[in-house]
């Protein structure tokens, strides 16, 4: 049973009354329990209201000040309550900075002296991180006030280094704002701004790997997946030397999916597996893409009986992320399906993830899912199926900010070989290979089958 300090022990330990060896025990205990740390801490508020708090540490030199354990304890009672109501305080400005538009934003952060505090640019770059997914837009225009806010952070209490360390962490959540609302240029830019400020800045290993991770999510979806996997790997190691678990299963999460793209499917399956292994049971979000890149790459090497066992072991994750990823459970269910044969269940799962994704405006997995849809047709050649699945989709594409101007040729190309019967088994492969490197970017080339058409 734990044992804990009862607050007449408390309130004896930092008054006048205790004797020098329970003040030692009781400073050693209070040291290394939470719990009574924080009940030491009221304790403490109590007696110097009354002024019974001992000791007070008036009239002593500074080198002999916290020889007392209990004045080394209060002084980190005083820090820690700075820092919370600090934290209480930002979130506070905040509330009312969220309802601003970029332009309010901007100019409340100039004017108001108690908003520009580090735990208020803090607030600011958590939740611009958390809205990144949902609302990059958004996420930038946060990101950018946080910018500017650190403009405006007293210098005596930050030096140039801390406030470009901090420009660095605005500047990287900008760039994954603008890379996923499919800025490349605009991302690639703010990464060679926040690589401006890595080189002047006072920057932990843990944010410098964190940027490299945004550049190579970038780099992937720009095509260049081997490129993609060599910065993941420098990041993996940034992390290592910082024992930073989490990081670097993220990291091996992330070259596991590049690894997919780049249709090595045996090396992807082994570090999803290795990244799942790092993982705790509060990681949830983590091991549901650990188990989609661990599925995908079963079903790619033909292994479906354990692709089925990983993917029922991810059956709940999936109903917790909400409808995209459940969307994603629906296409696995589909391929695997396909795989065993069981051609009309796997053309209604297909239809449902497919429709979901088109539904929710998720292009790249959409287009993934339509042409394995297109694969499993193809190959029990229903080829009425595949031309009707290839006219849906060119229609898909063709509107407004939709897709490049390539990807919906590609398409058309694709019909047109369907419909002159000179499709190939290769050719697939290529279409699969362009649409996992050019879904975001045209090709230098298109993809063999359109040749075969005469394009």
């Amino acid at each position: 049973m734990e044992m804990h300090i009862s607050r007449d022990e408390l309130l004896r330990t930092f008054s006048f009354t205790a004797e020098a060896s329970e003040i030692r025990d009781a400073v050693a205990h209070i040291a290394s329990c939470p719990r009574c740390l924080d009940r030491a801490a009221d304790v403490v508020a109590a007696l110097r209201q009354t002024g019974d708090l001992a000791p007070t540490g008036r009239g002593r030199p500074p080198e002999d000040r916290y020889q007392d354990g209990r004045a080394a304890l209060i002084a980190l009672m005083e820090v820690r309550e700075q820092k919370r109501m600090g934290l209480y305080r930002a979130k506070a400005w905040w509330d009312e900075l969220k309802e601003l538009s970029p332009r309010e934003q901007a100019g409340r952060v100039k004017a108001t002296a108690a908003i520009q505090k580090r735990e208020v640019f803090e607030t600011i770059i958590r939740e611009a991180n958390r809205l990144c997914g949902r609302d990059p837009f958004a996420a930038e225009h946060l990101a950018k006030s946080a910018h500017l806010l650190v403009d405006h952070l007293p210098g005596l209490e930050f030096s140039d280094r801390v406030k470009d360390g901090l420009r660095l962490s605005a500047m990287t959540v900008i760039a994954n704002g603008r890379r996923l609302a499919g800025n490349w240029s605009g991302a690639g830019s703010a990464i060679s701004e926040a690589k401006r400020y890595l080189r002047k800045g006072k920057v932990s290993q843990t944010e410098q790997a964190y940027l490299l991770s945004i550049q190579a999510s970038l780099l992937c979806d720009l095509g260049q997946l081997e490129e993609s996997i060599s910065l993941v790997s420098q990041a993996t190691e940034l992390y290592q030397a910082a024992g930073d678990l989490k990081g670097i299963a993220t990291m091996k999460i992330q070259a596991a999916d590049a690894l997919f793209g780049a249709d090595r499917a045996g090396e992807a399956l082994m570090t999803a597996e290795d990244a799942l292994a790092l993982l705790t049971h509060r990681d949830v979000r983590l091991e549901l893409l650990a188990r989609i890149v661990i599925t995908e790459s079963l079903i790619v090497l033909g292994r479906l009986s354990e692709a089925m066992s990983n993917h029922e072991a991810a059956e709940h994750l999936f109903e917790m992320g909400g409808d995209v990823t459940y969307f994603k459970g629906e296409y696995l269910e589909a391929k695997i399906l396909d795989a065993r044969g069981h051609a009309r269940e796997s053309e209604k799962r297909f239809r449902s993830a497919i429709d979901g994704f088109t539904e929710a405006e998720v292009y790249k997995p959409g287009l993934i899912a339509r042409f394995a849809f297109f694969e499993s047709l193809f190959k029990r050649s229903a080829f009425g199926k595949c031309a009707r699945l290839c006219e849906e989709t060119i229609e898909l594409l063709e509107r407004p900010d939709t897709a490049h101007f390539q990807m919906p040729q590609v398409w058309k190309d694709l019909l047109a070989a369907v419909q002159a019967e000179i499709l190939k088994e290769y050719h697939l492969a290529e279409m699969r290979r362009y649409l996992a490197r050019h879904w975001a970017v045209p090709a230098a080339k298109v993809p063999v089958f359109a040749l075969a058409v005469g394009v």
